[in-house]
């Protein structure tokens, strides 16, 4: 399933809210790598990285093909550069972005995914 997705510009991305317990989605960048989903921000203090960090349990859903997981931070440095390279080869904007400071604070994999329960 990630094979056919990974050519897709962006995914939904659906976390719970920290407060309300309620879903909150947003549209974001990726990049696949084997069997993992990765995302990264320039500002980790958004609502779904806060809401990930409080419940790492995540929804994508790429328009047609719905995956679950949970959603943690890279801390390996060889793996968070092999992703950001990824992304800047994927967004030509991310590429540009990095030549003028705008480079993402965070790096992030959806581990275990797999076909949300019925």
């Amino acid at each position: 399933a990630l094979a056919a997705v990974g050519t897709q510009r962006t995914v939904r991305l659906t976390t719970t809210g920290r407060r309300t317990g309620r879903p909150h989605t947003v549209t974001v960048w990726f990049v696949v790598d084997g069997p993992r989903v990765y995302l990264n921000t320039l500002d980790p203090t958004r609502d779904w990285v806060r809401n990930a960090r409080h419940t790492p349990a995540v929804r994508l859903d790429f328009g047609g093909t719905v995956l679950t997981g949970e959603l943690h931070a890279v801390t390996d440095p060889t793996l968070d550069a092999k992703i950001r390279q990824g992304l800047r080869d994927k967004y030509w904007i991310a590429w540009i972005g990095g030549l003028v400071g705008q480079e993402p604070q965070e790096t992030y994999v959806v581990d275990g995914l797999r076909l949300p329960a019925s």
